[in-house]
C-alpha cells in the first residue's frame, strides 16, 4: 500500500547508487573551414593587383578604410579605379605603420599593410569543398 506524503513530512533521499546523473554537455567542436573562407576581411590580392587601369570594388573598399583612417589625400575620393590618390594614401598608411623609412613606404600594399587596413570583405567568400 502506498502512503501520500502529509504536510511538514520530508521526501524520501534518492538511493546514490540508481539516482539519475545528469549527461555532461556536448563539448562544442569547431568546423573545419579554413580561416580565410568565412573571414570579415577582404584577403591581400598581391602587389600585381594594384596597378594603373585596375577597377574593382576592392579598391573601393581600401579606399574607404584609408579615408576612415585620414590618409585620402584632401578633396580626393578613393573609388574603384586605382588612381595616384590610392598610391598616395597607401604611403601615408604605410609610413604610419612603419616611422622613419623603416620597410615598404612605396605605395604599394604589402601583406603587413593590408591585413593591419583590415578591408571588409566585398567579394564572395571561397564555397567548402
Amino acid at each position: 500500500m502506498t502512503r501520500s506524503k502529509t504536510d511538514g513530512e520530508q521526501p524520501a533521499a534518492a538511493d546514490p547508487d540508481t539516482a539519475a546523473v545528469p549527461a555532461p554537455e556536448p563539448a562544442a567542436v569547431a568546423p573545419d573551414i579554413p580561416a580565410d573562407a568565412d573571414s570579415r576581411y577582404e584577403p591581400y590580392p598581391g602587389r600585381a593587383f594594384f596597378h594603373g587601369g585596375r577597377y574593382s570594388p576592392i579598391l573601393a573598399a581600401a579606399g574607404a578604410r584609408l579615408t576612415r583612417e585620414g590618409h585620402a589625400p584632401a578633396g580626393r575620393r578613393l573609388g574603384p579605379d586605382w588612381t595616384t590618390a590610392h598610391r598616395d594614401a597607401w604611403k601615408s598608411y604605410q609610413q604610419t605603420l612603419r616611422p622613419k623609412g623603416g620597410g615598404d613606404t612605396t605605395g604599394i600594399p604589402d601583406q603587413t599593410a593590408w591585413d593591419r587596413l583590415q578591408v571588409p570583405r566585398v567579394t564572395p567568400a571561397p564555397k567548402e569543398t
